[in-house]
């Protein structure tokens, strides 16, 4: 019960910052947009980062290096598809083209790893949340 429940704080943690981290700004997200994302991630969270936080401290044992390694590759490895464009025909951000002709450019690829390492810092804020949660909660 005490996973589930850090589970969900650490979903909410995700629905609140990925936005953020998609847009490449820190400010406040509309509550439609929140609750969307909310919905993506709770449908997410039991296929991907479900198991590779039982994988990770099954194999490895629990502690904080483990909490936040499954969150940051989890958070990683979903949003990894959701940052890089593909199916485009052009995609152009503030005058920069990151997609021409159907193809990824140079400016496109370094975009995409910027955001792919603000969802990294998802996953890692997402993980402390996770491990502090659990670790208040075995203490009550």
């Amino acid at each position: 019960m005490r996973t589930i429940f850090s589970f969900i704080l650490a979903s909410l943690v995700v629905a609140f910052l990925a936005p953020m981290a998609i847009e490449m700004k820190f400010t406040i997200i509309p509550f439609g947009i929140f609750i969307w994302t909310l919905i993506v991630v709770l449908i997410l969270v039991p296929v991907t980062a479900f198991p590779i936080y039982k994988f990770i401290t099954k194999s490895c044992g629990y502690s904080l290096n483990t909490v936040l390694k499954s969150s940051v590759i989890s958070t990683c490895l979903v949003s990894f598809f959701f940052v890089f464009p593909s199916g485009l025909d052009s995609s152009i951000i503030n005058g920069k083209v990151l997609v021409e002709n159907g193809s990824i450019t140079l400016i496109g690829y370094g975009y995409s790893f910027l955001q792919l390492f603000l969802f990294s810092i998802v996953g890692l804020v997402a993980g402390i949340v996770f491990y502090v949660s659990k670790i208040e909660l075995n203490k009550s």
